[in-house]
């Protein structure tokens, strides 16, 4: 496996995972937000985003970031856009759905200690794209598998409908996000499980 495409995996996967999951004030985030406040940024990312996706998030570093992120990803309203796999994949559109006790057997039967800083279900868009960049790092052979069977079955329709909210810097997150994720598709060579989709 060509280590070049694994390092711009990892790194990709750091850099987006990040911005799902940690809130926009957070020092984890601080350098990352700094990197696309720069001019041409896009220059160092590892394709050429579309015009679109750069638009949307120059436009939205310009606006409260925090108050978006309160909104998408936190509440106290329904979230338009769930972040979570079971949410997508379980009939009752609940968390801590059967696809995260199938994506947990995948973790303990390859040995992953995945701790995560509450209690909360592991199947967390931010969290699974960082579960990416570490798989990246340290057991590339497992990626296709875990692409294929626990992350790409849902998160295309959960970056779809990111990219319908309102929300500048989060529309354009999604659709760099989408344009990567098929970035990888096409490096392994895979194409994701078909599963049904409840939301």
């Amino acid at each position: 496996m060509d280590k070049t495409v694994l390092q711009s995996i990892a790194v990709s996967a750091k850099i987006l995972g990040a911005l799902f999951y940690y809130a926009p004030d957070d020092e984890k985030v601080r350098s990352i937000l700094a990197f696309f406040q720069q001019e041409n940024w896009q220059n160092q990312w590892f394709f050429e985003p579309n015009e679109n996706t750069l638009t949307l998030i120059n436009q939205g570093l310009q606006q409260n970031l925090a108050e978006q992120y309160q909104a998408l990803f936190i509440g106290p309203n329904a979230l338009a856009a769930p972040p979570w796999g079971s949410v997508y994949l379980d009939p009752e559109n609940v968390i801590f759905g059967n696809s995260l006790l199938a994506f947990r057997a995948f973790l303990q039967q390859h040995h992953i200690d995945f701790t995560v800083q509450q209690d909360e279900p592991e199947d967390h868009i931010g969290l699974m794209l960082m579960l990416t960049a570490y798989l990246a790092e340290n057991q590339p052979d497992l990626l296709p598998d875990y692409l294929r069977q626990h992350f790409l079955p849902w998160a295309f329709r959960y970056l779809t409908l990111l990219s319908e909210q309102n929300v500048p810097f989060y529309q354009g997150l999604a659709q760099l996000t989408q344009e990567t994720l098929h970035d990888w598709q096409v490096a392994f060579a895979i194409e994701p499980v078909q599963q049904k989709l409840y939301f």
